[in-house]
């Protein structure tokens, strides 16, 4: 899962110049874009890109808030509606494309945005919880400022982002960056779980498709 994780950092949609600005995207790419999803989706694909720019040297917390803030503008709808599956997790590129999506694919979207713009991945985490008022199974991002503290939640239901002590609504189950899975714990990560006591194939079949996006 590791290799596969470094793995997706090499074929980002969005290419590092040192240039005028550390992250561009080439033409063909934008035009492929606006072909798959239309024009819309083409201009989305150039405001993340001036975000990114504009967020390289901000300290972590503004880039926090202005990443959520960009996600959570997308329309929620379910992968029935959206994939007519029933469940679907999108890549960054699928998300933005159709500005529509669940609440993986905003967590999805806003992990690999942050990672992009240098967030350690042990600071962030894909968190399951149980969202208490819905009766549901839901998914978060995780922030953690330093080893032990509480986190932060950014949500696409309650968009503001909030300590994890705070979001009462909200049970913890687990947590996992792409390198391990932990419990998860109101005031921060519990025990590694052991391997093969959770199934993530979608994280696996993720990364594998954002790679064929790239070829």
């Amino acid at each position: 899962m590791i290799f596969l994780t470094r793995l997706l950092f090499f074929s980002l949609l969005y290419t590092q110049s040192y240039c005028d600005n550390l992250f561009s995207i080439d033409q063909d790419t934008l035009l492929n874009s606006e072909k798959k999803y239309g024009y819309e989706a083409k201009q989305r694909v150039k405001e993340l890109i001036k975000l990114l720019n504009r967020l390289d040297k901000e300290p972590e917390l503004k880039k926090l808030n202005a990443i959520n803030d960009f996600f959570n503008k997308m329309n929620y709808n379910t992968d029935l509606k959206v994939w007519r599956k029933k469940d679907y997790w999108a890549s960054r590129d699928e998300f933005i494309g159709v500005a529509n999506g669940d609440c993986e694919d905003y967590a999805i979207a806003k992990y690999f945005s942050l990672r992009q713009l240098g967030i350690p991945a042990e600071k962030i985490f894909l968190t399951y919880v149980k969202a208490i008022k819905y009766k549901q199974s839901h998914m978060i991002l995780t922030y953690f400022k330093s080893k032990g503290s509480i986190p932060l939640v950014l949500d696409n239901i309650n968009t503001k982002i909030l300590p994890s002590t705070n979001r009462k609504d909200l049970k913890p189950l687990f947590s996992f960056n792409g390198e391990k899975i932990y419990m998860a714990k109101q005031r921060g990560l519990g025990r590694v779980v052991p391997s093969g006591k959770v199934n993530l194939s979608q994280w696996s079949e993720l990364i594998l498709k954002i790679k064929k996006e790239k070829k």
